[in-house]
């Protein structure tokens, strides 16, 4: 059966990044622009206090397989590691200049022993999951916008130019191409490897961006890759229908092999899709306005989304009912699995 659709969707008033559950199922975090993380209940939705602590927008989000502990980085740079299940966490450790400027993403090695962040000034880090201390550096010589673990333990990356990267020991062990995610446009770069998966025995590598067809208003076609991750040769692909359609901006591998992913796009675009690898088509369409991130509970039964709050669009036309220009939000849309 496909998901279907059961809760009015939750509406904070602030928009979202990234949203996940908690490994132990009992929390559902969001990463917030205005700076803090928002937490509910899992089972009812109620919400717990927000967490501050943050300088700029929260980026990302990463749990510890402990469930006890909360990764979080945002714009500044900073990287904050806290409990969550409790009213009023705990910090663990901070790290206020964990990159210079934007630090995009946030993972946990399948260890627990290490958490890695990414970031716009090109590095890829790696710090003790426990303490904060820095346990690697690497100079990516990019603008490095995806990371992964993959479940051996080997760091994956993937970059603006369309580059996913395995690092072992500081060095590239292994590369796969996707350059068809990268494009110049008069003087801007666009596109990019955005997220990035495996499947369960790590035999498949996924990777999602877009066939970008211009800059400034960003149109593309969204697109999924996948790869022998043994052999690096390509395997099936799912590809968007249209320009507007934009980008991949997040996915969820099931324990079947399935891509659950969302997609953003030009004006108010965005899906929700489940395909498997070698289906013709996705098994499952939603549309949404711009979805940003999703994730699965740990039981495999939901499914949440965070997308964009419908009359958004940006171009000062859609007035709300005082004639006030209405703000971005991000609703998170829900379904059973």
């Amino acid at each position: 059966m496909p998901p279907v659709e059961t809760k009015k969707p939750l509406s904070p008033d602030v928009q979202l990044s990234c949203v996940r559950y908690s490994p132990c199922g009992k929390v559902l975090a969001a990463a917030g622009h205005d700076g803090t993380v928002r937490r509910w209940d899992a089972a009812d939705l109620t919400e717990m206090p927000k967490l501050a602590g943050h300088n700029g927008w929260v980026a990302w989000l990463a749990f510890h397989p402990d469930k006890t502990r909360l990764y979080s980085v945002d714009s500044w740079g900073k990287l904050l590691c806290r409990t969550y299940a409790e009213a009023m966490p705990k910090t663990a450790f901070e790290v206020p200049t964990a990159h210079d400027g934007w630090a995009r993403k946030v993972a946990v090695s399948p260890d627990g022993k290490s958490v890695a962040t990414i970031g716009r000034d090109g590095f890829v880090r790696t710090w003790d999951a426990a303490t904060g201390a820095k346990q690697s550096e690497i100079a990516a010589g990019d603008d490095v916008l995806a990371l992964a673990f993959h479940p051996s333990g080997s760091l994956v990356t993937g970059n603006l130019h369309g580059i996913v990267q395995v690092w072992e020991a500081g060095k590239v062990a292994k590369s796969f191409e996707a350059k068809e995610f990268f494009l110049v446009d008069r003087i801007q770069d666009v596109g990019g490897v955005r997220c990035l998966g495996f499947d369960a025995a790590g035999k498949t590598l996924f990777a999602g961006g877009s066939l970008p067809k211009s800059g400034g208003f960003v149109q593309g076609i969204p697109q999924l890759l996948t790869f022998d991750y043994a052999t690096g040769s390509r395997g099936p692909l799912w590809k968007g229908a249209a320009d507007p359609e934009g980008y991949i901006h997040d996915l969820h591998v099931t324990k079947a092999g399935a891509a659950i992913l969302v997609t953003s796009g030009q004006p108010g675009n965005g899906k929700v899709l489940i395909w498997t690898p070698g289906e013709a088509a996705p098994s499952f369409v939603a549309a949404k306005p711009n979805c940003h991130s999703l994730d699965v509970s740990p039981d495999g039964k939901k499914l949440a989304v965070s997308a964009t709050n419908a009359n958004s669009s940006g171009n000062g036309k859609v007035k709300g009912k005082a004639g006030e220009y209405p703000a971005n939000t991000s609703p998170i849309h829900f379904w059973t699995m």
